[in-house]
């Protein structure tokens, strides 16, 4: 195997005997403070493999948050403290508003009409602007998931026409694994494969590369990925093209995706290691999709994206198929427990 996956494969194994154990703590009650994790400066012996570099997490109030830096004041402390937005891996942020709470509970249960309307009520009271962002984020993931597939895309182009962080850019209702063949969302997403957006072009490719007729998304990721002044929409939609890839197709560029995987800011890898898992698994490499299904599973931006529910999911078949009945139950109890239930 190539280098990266040597690289990769330990700290994989490492991520799924963690998640086995529970990663709901990253799911915290609507009072408690803010909470995000990112990565050190690099030294001489990390520099350019941020997988070397161990977490650092943070809690307190969330002052800023834009393209540039996440501002937050540590709780116990007076002076902010300043990430650059490339190296937060998570944000976790907490809310005091009822109406964003209830509808944050709803959301994590998969209630999709009750999170869309406590979410709508929270984003009419303007809060500050970063928060704005984020509830909208998760209004276009509920809308998506409830079926109101033009009012996500619409949302997406909202999203789209300011810069946007990196972690909740890659929240957006983007696919990364299996092939829809639901007629209306296959039908809303052809319909947006020419929104001057590029985000909504990436989500409207994404529901399509896979599908029976994948030619026309196919030339607009091409497209994407040739784009130079969206650096980090080329490189996603450049992994979007790896979901075509055959299981002998598969074997031989695993090292060149895992390479490029850890050239991207550590925010918004879970979708192209999503891919990977699933590649893999149509390839009937079972160990090694459970491992990468895992790390999506651990590394998601937020544990109540339905990335991150179906990456457990994924992972708990997998590992039943397997034999190992234990850890996918306790991988289950584990996913109840990140919902509240």
């Amino acid at each position: 195997m190539v280098k990266p996956y040597i690289r990769l494969r330990p700290l994989l194994l490492l991520l799924g005997c963690l998640f086995i154990g529970g990663f709901s703590s990253k799911v915290l009650d609507a009072e408690e403070l803010d909470r995000m994790a990112y990565l050190p400066v690099e030294t001489a012996t990390t520099e350019g493999n941020w997988l070397a570099r161990p977490l650092l997490k943070l809690s307190g109030t969330i002052k800023q948050f834009d393209t540039q830096q996440l501002e937050i004041t540590v709780a116990g402390e007076t002076q902010p403290t300043r990430v650059r937005a490339e190296r937060i891996v998570w944000v976790v942020p907490a809310w005091s508003d009822n109406d964003a709470r209830q509808g944050l509970v709803a959301y994590r249960e998969g209630q999709w009409p009750q999170a869309i309307a406590g979410l709508f009520e929270a984003l009419k009271k303007r809060p500050p602007v970063w928060r704005q962002e984020w509830l909208s984020v998760l209004l276009a993931n509920a809308a998506f998931e409830a079926g109101r597939f033009p009012a996500a895309f619409e949302l997406i182009a909202q999203l789209d026409r300011k810069p946007l962080p990196i972690p909740m850019l890659a929240q957006l209702p983007i696919i990364w694994h299996g092939r829809v063949t639901e007629p209306t969302l296959l039908s809303a997403a052809e319909a947006q494969l020419a929104a001057p957006e590029p985000l909504v072009r990436l989500a409207a490719a994404s529901v399509l590369i896979a599908s029976e007729n994948p030619n026309a998304a196919k030339q607009v990721l091409l497209q994407l990925a040739a784009d130079a002044e969206r650096p980090l929409v080329a490189r996603l939609a450049d992994a979007q093209l790896w979901r075509r890839a055959t299981p002998v197709e598969t074997k031989q560029q695993l090292g060149r995706w895992l390479e490029k995987i850890e050239q991207l800011p550590p925010g918004v890898i879970t979708g192209p290691l999503a891919t990977v898992a699933d590649r893999l698994e149509n390839a009937s490499d079972t160990e090694q999709a459970v491992e990468f299904w895992l790390a999506v599973a651990l590394l998601a931006e937020d544990p109540s994206h339905p990335r991150a529910r179906s990456a457990k999911e994924n992972a708990a078949r997998l590992l039943k198929s397997l034999g190992r009945d234990e850890e996918a139950e306790r991988l289950y109890t584990g996913r109840l427990e990140s919902s509240g239930k």
